[in-house]
């Protein structure tokens, strides 16, 4: 635990980074297991590939996995990634940002892509290609627009070593 914070006192960016890594592995998972358990109940296995109800069941479950998987994915960027402690209102415009970011992401990617990839490849191909662009675009837009903070982890650095 000490190295931890350690690394988060002496190299913030790199803590960040690591922390958006490890939580975006856990949405991820989240993201599948939602997903996997839709299509299961669902019965998409048992569906013609590339046929219209595969393509509505797999966008269904697909949908459903998105909103929990950004539900969870706020939540633990806000508190444990990019520490936000904003007020009511200031936190209501960051879950704004969030979801709006996230929607135009699944429209790029879960959507569009995701749906073309699946006329040439299976859906968990898909949908692990979909995660790879999503993480990638999710990161940019939490870490330089959504939860934006200048100088923030600097002037922490100085006031804790200043109230020692």
């Amino acid at each position: 635990m000490e190295k931890l914070r350690a690394l988060k006192r002496d190299k913030p960016r790199l803590y960040e980074l690591s922390a958006y890594l490890v939580f975006g592995v856990l949405t991820t998972l989240v993201n599948w297991a939602v997903y996997l358990l839709m299509t299961t109940a669902l019965g998409l296995g048992a569906m013609e590939r590339n046929s219209g109800p595969y393509r509505l069941t797999a966008t269904l479950s697909q949908a459903v996995a998105w909103i929990l998987s950004v539900l969870f994915a706020y939540f633990t960027n806000r508190r444990y990634v990019f520490e936000s402690d904003g007020r009511k209102t200031r936190r209501l415009k960051e879950f704004w940002l969030f979801v709006s970011s996230r929607a135009l992401g699944a429209v790029l990617f879960d959507l569009l892509l995701f749906n073309l990839f699946l006329l040439v490849m299976g859906d968990k191909p898909s949908k692990l290609i979909m995660n790879v662009l999503v993480v990638i675009f999710n990161y940019l837009a939490s870490r330089f627009f959504i939860f934006s903070r200048r100088e923030k982890p600097a002037a922490t650095t100085k006031r804790k070593e200043g109230s020692t």
